[in-house]
Formats: C-alpha cells, structure tokens, sequence
C-alpha cells in the first residue's frame, strides 16, 4: 500500500456513509480517488460503482486522467487492447470482450466501464444529473463537488446508493456478501472530493455544517502539520491544507504560491478553508475571521432585539448583548493588522449577536419570533431593548390605527418600560448604513465591535459574506418558489435588521 498523509489515511479509511474531502489545490485528491475506486474494483467486483465530476471536460481531461494513472501504478490495472495491451482488464464505452466476466449486461456501454473480473464504473458528469436517475451504486467518488447543483447530489446520487453487499465487519473491515441477512453495517459510500469554490457553496457548507466549525476548522489547517477531521452522524469531514502534499510537489511550489496570492486566496487555493468572498459583495470589509466569534448568552444582562418585517423568506429577529470592555493597543491592532497610532488602552463596545431567529411560515410573524424567543430566554431575560424598520412605525392602510410595531410591544410585555424603543424616526440610506457597518468590520472605527456567533446566527454571516452591491444599494437577487409562484429576496433581511440596531446605537457617531 503507498503512503498516504494523516488527512488522507483518514479519508481512506472513514466509515461514514458520505465523507467530505475537501482540501487546497494540489493536495492528491485525484489521487485519493483512483486508489479508493481501483480498491473497491478489485476487492468488490459485484459492487457497482461511479466516478464523477462536474462536467464531461473535467471528466475526461482531469479526473480520469489521474485515476488511470493511479490504477495502473498501484494496481497494474490498465486498458485492454486487442494489439497494444491484450492483457489489459479494462475497456471503456464498449461491450466487454467474451474473456471478460460478466456480472450485468446493457443494450449500450456508453458511459461505462467494464473490468475483466466483472467490476463496473459508471462514468458520469453532474451538469445533466437527471441521466443518471434508476441508477443503483454500490460507492460513488465525486470529483470537485463546489461545481455541482445541489439537487445533482442530494435528489440524484445520495438516492441511488443503494446496492446491497458491502458491509462494515465489527473490526472496522469491509467485506461483501451477498446474503440480505447478513447481521452487519451495510455500507455504500460516497465521498465528495473538492477544493473550496471562488465564492462559498451554500449547500455544502449547510450539508455538512460547516459553520459550526469555523474557528476550529481555521486554527487546525492553518498549521503545516495539522488539519480539521471530524465524524457527525452519518458524515465524516477531513479538511486539510496542500502542505500534507507538498513532497510530491515541485520544491518551492506552495511558498511561490503564496506570494503572489492574496490572504483571502491564500485560505483558499492552499490552506483549503471553506469560507471565502467572490468579489462585488456589498460588505466586502467583513471577514469571518474577524467578526465570527463564539457569542455566549448573559442571563438577565439586557438583550436587545432588532426587527426585519419582511414575511418571505422569513420573518427576521436578531438578539443581541452589549459588552463594554477595555481592550489594550496590540489587541486591536492584531485585530484589525492594522499598524494604527493606537499607543493606550481604549474602551471597546461590543455588539453581540448571539441567537437569530428567522421563521418561516406559519411563524413568519412577530408573534412567531417573539415567542420562540420568550420559550428560549424567557426565564433569563428582564429588560429588553427594541429596533427596526421604521416604517413599522406607520400606520398600516385599511387597519385604523395600526402599526406593525404595535405587535413588537404586545409581545414584549414584561420584558420592555417606555425606554426600550430604540427605533430611529427615519430609516438611514441604504448606501449609508453600508459605509458605516464597512468602517467598523475594518476597524476604521476602532471603538465599536460586532461579533456574531456562528451556530446562532447563520442566516446573518450568509447575508453579510454572500450579499452582493448593486447599482444602487443591495443587489435584490429574486427567488422564485415553484410551488406557489411567490418571490422574494435571497439576501438583505438579516443585515437589514442588523444596519438597523448598530446605526440607532451609535446615531451620534453615525451621523457625524
């Protein structure tokens, strides 16, 4: 058996059924494919297996490319060719010869692999997933993933893994029977292979919650020598930076790297976090490195609440805590890597956003927010201060007297004295609440911190890292759903809310 890294021994030997292996460029994740795949050909014949990426150029031009290479050194597996190569035991796209052993016959072997002891790859790419529907798969290696429509994955591949005969022996190993009664774990695997994509692929990072590792996955494959690995349920996730790889590589390839990249592209392209902005966002300040903290709820210390109205795709509620401290020059300006002329202590407010509550219909209401709110906090919770659209304030047509904000109060009652309103009259520009939340998130405004708590608050880090800046504010990227036809903005909801509260705050600053 070749050597393989930490990450990768991992990887090899993960039992979940789907593993994510996610790592920088040139880090042998092709590799890791042809070795897992040659081993389940040759030791699982019966068991029907794919390989897959995003596009039939990738495919063919990449993944392949490697795989082949693998399976010919590590397991002299090569191609057969009645001239060139009569011993080979493979032959692609065509019926296999009469010496081959035969486990499943097709009117056509477009797209398939034939092996002489009766083993079968597919072959597939996932831009037309829906070819690839009634499939039944043993194991399953896909290549680059961050490229991949969630639904190729979720709806497609996951529901056709689902061939019985491999099974997890109580020692760890697998081995294959064909008997159904057989008292073992069955196993079908998928692992998906992928570098982190330009921007941050959504589904996958939600797959896999990703968010809730954040500081965890930074701190280990930040290290040379070190990388994130951890199992959850039925998911394993290996993480992990191209320096476990770096011996095969050209000498100097990674340092030469990461000269001409960027800090962002750096994360990235080498050390393989999944957290990255695309370009054109509109809070391009915010950085998760910075303003994603850990955020712990202070029973019966104030908590302030901040109000998006908007019903589709939810309605927003973000709770927040204040925290004064006093913070000496070199934290700030490692904070920040900001050489300022900052020579003495200062006193640092910190906004704390430590819980969002974004409720989709039939809670989609202040009444919904506020009560999961109350059966969450309610026993640790005195005094609450409230924020908001302004146009709340409105009276709403056709209903009298009537303000949304009305609602806010009935519901906070026990909680809120005539002093908690701290709605601002007028609701700011949009374009001038972006400049001031950018000043704070790069430190401009040295005194003022936002932190936001990565497990409680997910919806609010997707708008500030994936919201985009329009021609004029915030670009309204519209979702339609299929089943009713209704639309709605993806982003802008949460951070709405949260431009809301800090602006109000700090209105002195904000309108200097």
């Amino acid at each position: 058996m070749p050597t393989f890294s930490k990450p990768q021994s991992k990887v090899l030997f993960s039992r979940k059924p789907i593993t994510l292996n996610m790592a920088g460029q040139r880090s042998g994740k092709s590799h890791m494919i042809g070795f897992k795949s040659g081993y389940y050909i040759k030791n699982f014949p019966r068991m029907r297996g794919m390989i897959a990426a995003n596009t039939y150029k990738q495919l063919s031009q990449s993944t392949l490319v490697a795989v082949r290479k693998v399976w010919k050194q590590e397991f002299g597996i090569t191609e057969y060719d009645t001239r060139r190569d009569p011993k080979g035991v493979y032959v692609v796209n065509k019926k296999p010869p009469a010496h081959f052993k035969v486990y499943e016959e097709y009117d056509r072997y477009d797209g398939i692999i034939s092996f002489r002891n009766g083993a079968i790859v597919y072959i597939a790419s996932l831009d037309n997933y829906d070819a690839h529907d009634g499939k039944e798969l043993g194991w399953a290696e896909l290549d680059e993933t961050k490229d991949t429509k969630e639904q190729a994955l979720t709806a497609v591949i996951l529901g056709r893994m689902s061939q019985p005969g491999l099974y997890i022996n109580p020692d760890g190993e697998l081995v294959y029977s064909d008997d159904l009664q057989t008292p073992f774990e069955s196993f079908n695997p998928v692992c998906i292979n992928t570098s982190p994509a330009v921007g941050v692929v959504e589904w996958l990072v939600d797959m896999f919650n990703l968010n809730a590792y954040d500081e965890e996955i930074l701190e280990k494959i930040t290290k040379k020598d070190d990388f994130f690995y951890k199992e959850n349920d039925n998911k394993a996730i290996c993480i992990y930076s191209t320096f476990h790889n770096e011996h095969n590589l050209p000498r100097n390839y990674i340092s030469n790297r990461l000269k001409t990249l960027t800090k962002g592209d750096a994360l990235k392209f080498v050390y393989g976090y999944p957290f990255t902005q695309s370009g054109g966002e509109f809070y391009d300040e915010f950085d998760r490195l910075k303003q994603v903290k850990k955020v712990q709820f202070r029973p019966f210390k104030p908590v302030h609440l901040t109000f998006d109205f908007n019903v589709m795709p939810y309605m927003t509620m973000l709770c927040s805590q204040i925290e004064t401290v006093t913070m000496h020059a070199d934290e700030l300006n490692n904070l920040y890597n900001d050489p300022s002329d900052i020579t003495r202590p200062v006193s640092v407010t910190k906004v704390r956003f430590f819980k969002e509550y974004c409720l989709k219909s039939p809670l989609n209401s202040v009444t919904g927010v506020v009560e999961a709110f109350r059966t969450d906090y309610g026993d640790k919770v005195n005094t609450v201060f409230y924020y908001g659209d302004a146009s709340g304030k409105n009276r709403v047509a056709g209903l009298g007297e009537y303000r949304v904000f009305d609602d806010v109060e009935k519901e906070l009652q026990g909680f809120i004295y005539p002093g908690s309103d701290r709605t601002m009259r007028r609701n700011p520009s949009v374009l001038k609440r972006r400049k001031f939340l950018q000043e704070i998130f790069k430190g401009g405004i040295h005194f003022i911190i936002i932190e936001i708590d990565p497990i409680g608050c997910p919806e609010l880090i997707k708008d500030f890292q994936h919201l985009k800046l329009g021609k004029d504010g915030k670009l309204k990227e519209i979702v339609k759903v299929a089943e009713t036809k209704a639309t709605y903005e993806k982003y802008g909801h949460t951070s709405d809310a949260c431009e809301y509260q800090v602006c109000s705050m700090f209105e002195d600053i904000f309108k200097s």
